[in-house]
């Protein structure tokens, strides 16, 4: 059993699991999760062990050990005593400790630390494969943070998987490949904004202040809850799809300001979506492809009807799903079902419903809207 009540950033660094969990392929992601609710004393160390490994991950074929030898002699001639402070990875190259990497680890890791501590003297970038790329908040979109000193992150995902990317406020992202996210290093002031390029899996913490995500022509703002934004630059639309809770979208009008409160936006809850057309810049509600139960129960719901009213069926998909279904229950007076609907999907148990009564449905405005087929 690991001593974790006493692990340091080096003991994390060691940990292959860890190690495995930040590069998002451990087997263990609910313990790595929660890990600080457990040990809430090793938040330092595990943050910095964190930002530490994917600082590390150099490519080799970048730079050969020479070179990286080459750039250590000079940064620590050319900074000499510049440096106030020690870098908060300092005490992880003692000898004692280096002796247990390997010998390639130690350099890439030994560059990694140097360009942290340069990072912190806001003048170098790193971009290294499916790791953060720390920039000047200069080097931004336009809608960075108005007099902000704080420093921006930007994680640019090279890798065929997800990536995970954790921010200051405990939210989490699920990076797509060939996705870009910037960030700042810590969230200051009353709004926590983030950028993305491509599609990014949001897991917010709740806060006072709201979280904001700027992609494409679109804003998505949000106090606490799971939604995935997708914006690629070659796609033809902007998409929103909120997983729990509730959104609002709206497009980033340059105009809108605190004289005109008016916002041209939809809110959105659980199993809505948000379709925004590059072409004519429309904004649609919809629900999302495969919605899924939103519903918090003691008892498993089974969906098994046995000559069960048509119009409780509905409501009880309405309240398991969060979506709205609008019917008249007068068309559908005196029409009962009985079926075992457990494995399907909402659409599937939609059609073997509208089959079973002689209906059919739409689906308007992120609303479901069910009809009595009209016979001529």
């Amino acid at each position: 059993m690991k001593n974790y009540e006493s692990y340091r950033v080096d003991d994390f660094i060691d940990d292959k699991d860890f190690e495995d969990w930040v590069r998002g392929r451990s087997s263990r992601e609910a313990f790595w999760r929660s890990f600080l609710q457990h040990y809430p004393d090793r938040r330092e160390a595990f943050h910095q062990a964190e930002q530490f490994i994917r600082a590390a991950t150099v490519a080799p074929e970048r730079i050969s050990e020479a070179e990286i030898r080459k750039e250590v002699e000079l940064f620590i001639e050319a900074t000499g005593s510049s440096v106030p402070n020690r870098s908060p990875f300092s005490s992880i190259f003692r000898s004692e400790t280096s002796s247990r990497l390997p010998y390639g680890f130690r350099w890439a890791a030994g560059i990694a630390a140097l360009l942290l501590t340069v990072v912190g003297l806001g003048w170098y970038s790193i971009h290294t494969n499916s790791t953060p790329l720390i920039t000047r908040q200069a080097d931004g979109p336009t809608h960075s943070p108005e007099g902000s000193a704080n420093q921006f992150v930007e994680t640019f995902n090279h890798t065929k998987q997800l990536l995970r990317v954790a921010l200051s406020d405990s939210s989490e992202v699920l990076l797509s490949p060939k996705s870009r996210l910037r960030y700042p290093s810590q969230f200051v002031g009353n709004v926590r904004k983030v950028y993305l390029e491509g599609e990014g899996s949001f897991s917010v913490k709740r806060r006072k202040q709201p979280f904001m995500v700027y992609s494409g022509e679109t804003v998505t703002k949000v106090l606490g809850t799971r939604f995935v934004v997708r914006a690629f630059d070659l796609d033809k639309k902007i998409t929103v799809q909120v997983l729990s809770g509730k959104v609002s979208v709206y497009k980033a009008n340059p105009e809108h300001t605190t004289h005109n409160k008016e916002v041209n936006g939809l809110i959105l809850n659980a199993n809505q979506a948000a379709i925004f057309e590059k072409s004519d810049g429309n904004l649609t509600k919809t629900l999302v492809a495969n919605p899924t139960l939103v519903r918090k129960s003691d008892k498993e719901i089974t969906f098994v009807y046995d000559d069960v009213a048509l119009s409780a069926i509905l409501r009880e998909l309405e309240t398991s799903y969060g979506i709205p279904i609008q019917f008249d229950e007068q068309s559908f007076e005196g029409c009962k079902i009985t079926a075992a609907l457990s494995s399907e999907s909402l659409y599937e148990k939609l059609d073997l419903l509208c089959k079973a009564a002689s209906a059919t449905y739409e689906i308007i405005d992120g609303q479901i809207v069910l009809s009595r087929k009209s016979y001529r």
